[in-house]
């Protein structure tokens, strides 16, 4: 077990909690076995960094003990001693609280994510700081706002080492009593690891029934294209993101479509999340914000062309992407953007592009993306900076603000995770968000696979619905990979 109680004891006064972990060599087989187990589980959590500074890792939660939600300024706290029902709240200062509550110290050798805030923050968490925004829109498949685990426990897996961390956090209070204590606790948990990846577990059902059913078919959606272009047309915005969902019926667990995304879009962020009646995966290719130390990076994509096998088609479709004036005046205005988001929480002069306009490819699509790096001032915390940049520019529009009061007029519907993150936030000051894209979330029988695309002034709606459909490949072509199949599959305008 590590750190040694001795090192401890010379910080213990500076915090409330610490964490300490036991280290164990797992191979990737057994950590297999171990994330197929989570099927059994009615709430956990999996997440896997992407292809960054903090990506090595990937984390597991099995059976957590305290959940919480938000709905419509309803705030649930549910744990081992019930569920505390708050209304009227700000989550952000109540989330806030609880990370203050439990901050610990960042240990050399154990991973970003020590303990802390792991889940989903919806796009419409956006009302909570915005407070001028007045979603109006439907939900009938009950999706929060927010949807959080707070752990103290977890497992994390390094990837490069093939190497995990049992994790748990013990009070600074009676030190010795509870370090001796968390041996025995981390002796337990090891028992658990074991019994799970010493069972050989089968992938889960996964039954996939009848039509993907657009929301909007093409000619409504290119009547809401060309309302944006007429608020475009008049200033009100230069840039805005469309979407346009599909829903298909969904009965099983979402286990084999991670799965598959796992093997198709390796680089990508990857979630696995059940909490209650509801359930998201996603491979996500792009990061929100990450946080480590005091260094703040973000990764807007903007700019899409399609993939096939074709090899000189897609070097065609490559060469067009950056030679495209529009796709890259629509990524730099996006760029901006992200640049100004940081500008309200980092020090000054400490904003740099470091990387512009590259192309990142993924099984069905091709992105120009770009790498902003920023130094964050001391005194803003995790959400200070999650609510400086929430939602993404790459998924609202620009002005930001202005984009999402027409976005809210023109969809009518809840987006959930999509367009909002998912991620972490660690008691020990770090913070991993991706950008919730490429994912498909369920609460009963409705899968719901949402994508957008974005609207300039010169779109061509029949464009704009074919990309919605194109960033829905990568989705759909996994999950006919893994699903039983039902009556029918296709998809539906």
């Amino acid at each position: 077990m590590f750190p040694e109680i001795d090192e401890l004891k010379k910080i213990a006064s500076s915090y409330n909690f610490v964490p300490v972990a036991k280290r164990l060599s797992l191979t990737k087989d057994e950590e297999e076995q171990l994330l197929l187990s989570l099927a059994r589980d009615k709430e956990t959590v999996y997440f896997s960094g992407g292809n960054h500074a903090l990506g090595n890792y990937s984390y597991f939660v099995i059976q957590p003990t305290r959940s919480i939600t938000v709905l419509d300024g309803v705030l649930i706290d549910s744990s081992k001693h019930g569920d505390k029902a708050v209304k009227g709240v700000n989550p952000h200062n109540y989330l806030e609280r609880i990370l203050k509550e439990h901050e610990q110290p960042v240990i050399s050798g154990l991973p970003p994510f020590t303990g802390g805030l792991i889940g989903y923050f919806s796009y419409e968490y956006t009302k909570y700081y915005q407070r001028h925004i007045n979603f109006q829109h439907t939900n009938p498949d009950n999706i929060q706002d927010i949807g959080l685990f707070c752990c103290d426990k977890l497992i994390a897996y390094n990837r490069d080492k093939s190497e995990v961390s049992l994790i748990i956090s013990i009070a600074t209070e009676n030190l010795e009593a509870n370090y001796k204590q968390a041996k025995e606790k981390l002796e337990e948990l090891k028992t658990r690891v074991f019994a799970r990846i010493g069972k050989t577990y089968e992938m889960p059902q996964l039954k996939m029934t009848g039509d993907f059913q657009m929301h909007f078919n093409e000619a409504e959606y290119s009547n809401k294209v060309q309302i944006a272009k007429e608020h475009i047309t008049v200033g009100d915005i230069f840039q805005l993101i469309m979407s346009n969902p599909q829903k298909v019926n969904l009965t099983g667990d979402l286990l084999p479509l991670l799965r598959q995304l796992m093997i198709d879009e390796p680089h990508a962020y990857h979630f696995y999340f059940k909490q209650k009646d509801f359930a998201a995966v996603a491979a996500s290719p792009e990061t929100l914000i990450t946080r480590q130390g005091q260094e703040l990076a973000s990764y807007p994509l903007a700019g899409t062309r399609k993939l096939t096998d074709d090899d000189a088609k897609n070097r065609k479709n490559c060469a067009e992407l950056l030679g495209s004036a529009k796709e890259l005046a629509e990524h730099n205005m996006l760029v901006d953007l992200g640049r100004n988001d940081l500008g309200q929480i980092s020090k000054f002069g400490t904003i740099h592009v470091t990387k512009h306009a590259f192309l990142e490819k993924f099984s069905t699509v091709v992105h120009l993306a770009s790498v902003i790096k920023s130094q964050a001032l001391p005194e803003k915390s995790a959400l200070d900076v999650l609510d400086a940049v929430f939602p993404a520019g790459t998924l609202s529009g620009a002005p930001k603000v202005k984009a999402i009061q027409i976005i809210n007029e023109l969809e009518h519907f809840k987006r959930g995770i999509y367009g909002g993150c998912f991620g972490y936030m660690s008691f020990s000051g770090a913070l991993d968000m991706a950008i919730g894209i490429r994912l498909l979330h369920r609460n009963g029988r409705n899968g719901i696979l949402h994508t957008g695309a974005g609207i300039v002034a010169d779109s061509i709606a029949k464009n704009e619905y074919q990309e919605c459909l194109n960033k829905s490949r990568s989705v759909r072509n996994a999950l006919a990979k893994v699903s039983v199949r039902g009556e029918k599959n296709g998809i539906t305008n």
